[in-house]
């Protein structure tokens, strides 16, 4: 009788030690798989058509918001403000000079400060006369081509590979920018 008394003791001590290390290892194994978000939704099509002129798209791509912007021809001539000297991406250029060919385009609308949304101010303001991207969090000011020209962002906006296809911005895609910047 006292062995068997020995025997269930063990067996529960081992049964609670074996239920304790799967209960560490599960959130572990968890955060080491890749996001559902980051494998389903690598590439999307937006009809450009849908984008008003000066307006704003927001969808979500790898689990960030993606702003989809359509510009006026003109507004690279009216945009007088000076970009940060450190706005420039991972070619050593400023989101401008990649995107100011495409009137139609994406933008990773995350603040490169602390990751707050930035608000779209196609209306500007008392303090930029002209359309552009606020954080309202501290204060991060960028142009509609995600270049810093105000506030504490140590970098531009991130601007995703992409391209057009007819009516489509595929997003995702290698096109007129090739990987994300």
């Amino acid at each position: 009788m006292e062995a068997s008394r020995r025997d269930f003791l063990s067996l529960s001590i081992g049964g609670l030690g074996a239920v304790g290390a799967l209960g560490v290892l599960y959130p572990i194994l968890k955060t080491l798989a890749p996001s559902a978000a980051s494998s389903t939704e690598s590439e999307i099509e937006i009809d450009v058509s849908k984008v008003p002129e000066l307006g704003l798209l927001v969808r979500s791509w790898r689990g960030k918001p993606l702003f989809v912007l359509n510009l006026p021809k003109d507004l690279e001539e009216k945009y007088k403000y000076e970009v940060k000297d450190f706005s420039k991406n991972k070619l050593g250029k400023t989101n401008h000079e990649v995107l100011k060919d495409h009137r139609v385009f994406a933008l990773i609308g995350v603040c490169t400060h602390l990751g707050c949304i930035p608000l779209w101010k196609p209306e500007g303001s008392d303090a930029v006369k002209a359309p552009y991207l606020h954080c309202p969090c501290h204060g991060g000011l960028y142009t509609p081509w995600g270049d810093n020209i105000g506030g504490p962002p140590p970098r531009p906006l991130y601007v995703p590979p992409q391209k057009v296809e007819g009516g489509k911005l595929v997003v995702g895609q290698k096109g007129f920018v090739e990987e994300i910047l």
